[in-house]
């Protein structure tokens, strides 16, 4: 039987917030070497109050990996018996709730996060069936390079897939397919898994994002784009999780947000969502006769 000692769902905050009053959840104080205040909780610098292994420091572009990283390198000091570890943010939460999967479409706004319930038994079974959990796939009109070239800089990819080449050939099949063949990703880097599994991930992550980090100069970037680990990580997250072929049990997730929409998840909404999801399909088919010589021109064998 699962207890709060044996599984921590992190809970990503920068700032004061409204957050879920289970156990279950450790609230942790991401970039916190950078910030002036002090928000009450574990901070993603420090481990009893003392200097710890972190790099709190790059969370401007490392984002929610400075939760990851401070997990990965002392939270079993704090809880020695833990053996699923998650991650949340301080605004999306996985609704249990919600047990149909509508894709990346209609997460449900809460008002009163202090309400929201986690689901031990429902967990629980996932885990035990050797399930992970994360988000639903997050669909583009074109593929996940095609995408990413056109939001972000195209170079940091190649790179990327150079490392992985190098270091980690054993990827780089995976690697192409979900660049190239795919037109989906598990966003927002959220997850609960085994510890073990946690363990293997972020060696490979840090592995590649390391590196990768000594090769690309990102100090003329705007303050969005320098969150590009953060957003290497939602990719990569979906290049392991599809190379280790696991089962994955894919959750909406819930957005808290102060002044909620009122969101209809009734069947027109559902049949809306279907007709887009349609015609992303059908935009990435057309790229893919058409093919594009940009997303292929940093695959090299």
């Amino acid at each position: 039987m699962l207890d709060d000692s044996k599984i921590k769902i992190l809970v990503c905050c920068h700032k004061p917030c409204n957050l879920p009053q289970d156990n279950v959840f450790l609230p942790i104080h991401v970039g916190a070497a950078l910030s002036d205040i002090s928000l009450g909780f574990q901070r993603d610098d420090q481990l009893n109050g003392e200097p710890c292994d972190n790099i709190s420091s790059k969370n401007r572009s490392f984002c929610e990996l400075t939760a990851i990283y401070w997990a990965w390198k002392n939270i079993k000091k704090l809880y020695p018996d833990l053996q699923y570890i998650g991650l949340n943010h301080y605004r999306r939460f996985f609704a249990f709730n919600e047990r149909r999967v509508t894709g990346n479409g209609i997460p449900k706004d809460v008002q009163n996060i202090t309400q929201y319930k986690f689901d031990m038994p429902m967990v629980e079974s996932c885990l035990e069936s050797n399930k992970i959990i994360t988000t639903p796939k997050a669909y583009l009109k074109t593929s996940l390079a095609g995408s990413y070239e056109h939001c972000h800089n195209s170079s940091d990819l190649r790179i990327i897939h150079d490392i992985v080449r190098d270091d980690y050939p054993e990827f780089l099949s995976t690697f192409n397919e979900v660049y190239l063949g795919k037109n989906f990703f598990y966003d927002c880097n959220m997850f609960i898994m085994p510890w073990n599994e946690f363990d293997d991930y972020c060696k490979w992550i840090f592995g590649i994002l390391f590196k990768a980090e000594k090769l690309i100069n990102i100090e003329n970037y705007d303050t969005y784009q320098k969150r590009i680990y953060g957003f290497l990580a939602e990719h990569l997250w979906t290049v392991w999780a599809i190379h280790r072929q696991y089962p994955l049990q894919n959750l909406n997730y819930c957005v808290y947000t102060e002044t909620p929409k009122k969101i209809n998840d009734g069947l027109w909404a559902r049949l809306k969502f279907r007709r887009m999801r349609l015609k992303d399909d059908f935009a990435f088919f057309l790229s893919k006769v058409r093919g594009n010589k940009q997303e292929r021109y940093w695959i090299v064998p």
